[in-house]
């Protein structure tokens, strides 16, 4: 058996674990032991404390001086089927980009799922893996055709999925829309093919991937449409992912389409929000929405990248939410947003928060930013809670989704500089969160050397 961290059951090192006020623990010299059964935690804590091995293939193996493991990334709002047009067709408002652009790329995979649709899917998917991401919520196509393939794309990649098929029954273009009674009867289907599916692998493995309601959101689907949804999620007790006043353009077209109601409370009134909930964007939330939001313990994917483009009047109030005890979670939401990494959201969500902190709307509210260690949070432990996982922290009983980060390679953009003070008499070494902030604003995939999502690494 070849020993390396990528089949070790035993790594000692560095790790960062988010705690539950919303903070970043650096733990040197720790132990983390894995279940190989199962790919949950059995021990975590001092290495000197830890049980001894009792096996020569349980040897302990040590991580590099400057090397880390931290939670894997979970990304709570991301459209597969729109990596074909990841990187550009961003030229227009939300409605007119859906329209020009959207719509139909998602057509072209419904038309031809296992040719383009397989393509795209795995591609995505190992780009998910390279970049850290061990969870994702996923929106997919009208097609049950094309949600198989990309629910097969996310189990055999061996990575978390909550995979939906969208739903839209009204305000589509001619090429890719369906009625009510389709809509219905192909959801009933992919959640049947899916459950079948998913029979067939090996436990722990089967629980990774699972079926989510998905109501591309309110101007796009009929009441009928909702309530026939909210049905099924009583029937078989399933999550649920929409959008939520994403633009201001989308906040008016909902109200138009129902008597001046808002889309967070024509959810509500068809019992759609609820705490497996999790809506994307939220852009223009009052305080009244986000108390509503908590109370329903509804949870929201912050995507301030795709924001910028889509929201640029209103920036998402994050620290509100996180003070109003919102659960919330970053998503990529790919292609409104241009990378599939979270490292991208995290950073970007660092910057969009400080821009509304000093805005009038943020100065008049009194609103703080939030720094890079509360972003990193927001972007594994938050995103976790979001989706309803018992990853993103490191906890003995719980999954092993994590990923190592290797730093010093020639190839890295993450450099620091010891060497002698002015005096030259005085060593000076850079502190090692010095080096994981760093790692924050300048890492990428050079730097991530294993992926683990329940225990197994999956980073090839």
């Amino acid at each position: 058996m070849e020993f390396n961290v990528k089949t070790s059951h035993r790594i000692q090192g560095t790790f960062l674990n988010p705690t539950s006020d919303r903070k970043i623990e650096i733990l040197h010299d720790h132990l983390l032991v894995k279940n190989e059964v199962d790919g949950t935690i059995d021990y975590f804590g001092p290495a000197v404390e830890a049980p001894k091995p009792k096996e020569v293939l349980d040897e302990v193996y040590k991580l590099a001086e400057d090397s880390f493991i931290l939670p894997g990334f979970v990304d709570t709002h991301i459209h597969a089927p729109q990596y074909i047009n990841a990187g550009n067709a961003l030229d227009k408002p939300l409605k007119e980009w859906l329209e020009a652009y959207t719509f139909a790329a998602e057509a072209r995979i419904d038309a031809d799922p296992r040719g383009l649709g397989l393509k795209v899917y795995s591609r995505l998917v190992k780009r998910l893996i390279g970049s850290g991401t061990t969870a994702a919520s996923v929106f997919g196509t009208l097609s049950v055709e094309a949600n198989v393939v990309l629910a097969e794309a996310f189990i055999d990649g061996g990575i978390r999925g909550h995979i939906g098929k969208v739903n839209m029954d009204q305000n589509g273009i001619p090429t890719y829309i369906e009625t009510t009674e389709a809509s219905l009867r192909d959801t009933e289907t992919f959640l049947s093919t899916l459950a079948t599916k998913l029979e067939a692998v090996p436990a722990p493995y089967n629980d990774l991937v699972e079926a989510c309601i998905t109501p591309r959101f309110v101007p796009t689907c009929t009441p009928k449409l909702l309530d026939g949804l909210s049905a099924l999620v009583e029937k078989h007790q399933l999550r649920i992912q929409s959008h939520m006043s994403e633009s201001i353009g989308q906040v008016e077209w909902s109200k138009s389409l129902s008597d001046g109601v808002e889309d967070i409370h024509a959810l509500d009134h068809h019992k759609l929000l609820t705490p497996r909930s999790l809506m994307a964007h939220c852009t223009h939330s009052t305080r009244a929405h986000l108390l509503l939001l908590s109370e329903r313990q509804t949870s929201i994917s912050h995507c301030p990248l795709s924001n910028l483009y889509f929201s640029p009047e209103k920036s998402f109030p994050l620290r509100s939410a996180l003070t109003h005890a919102v659960k919330v979670g970053l998503g990529s939401d790919v292609s409104g947003g241009y990378d599939p990494s979270i490292e991208s959201s995290m950073r970007m969500a660092v910057a969009v928060a400080r821009q509304r902190a000093h805005a009038p709307e943020g100065v008049e509210k009194g609103e703080s930013g939030v720094e890079w260690e509360e972003a990193l949070w927001v972007a594994t432990r938050g995103g976790a809670e979001a989706m309803g996982l018992s990853t993103g922290v490191f906890e003995r009983g719980r999954p092993f989704d994590a990923q190592l980060i290797e730093l010093g390679s020639p190839c890295s953009r993450v450099e620091w500089f010891d060497g002698f003070g002015e005096e030259g008499s005085v060593e000076v070494t850079t502190p090692f969160k010095t080096k994981v902030e760093k790692w924050f604003h300048l890492g990428s995939e050079v730097d991530r050397k294993a992926v683990w999502v329940q225990g197994r690494n999956v980073l090839q």
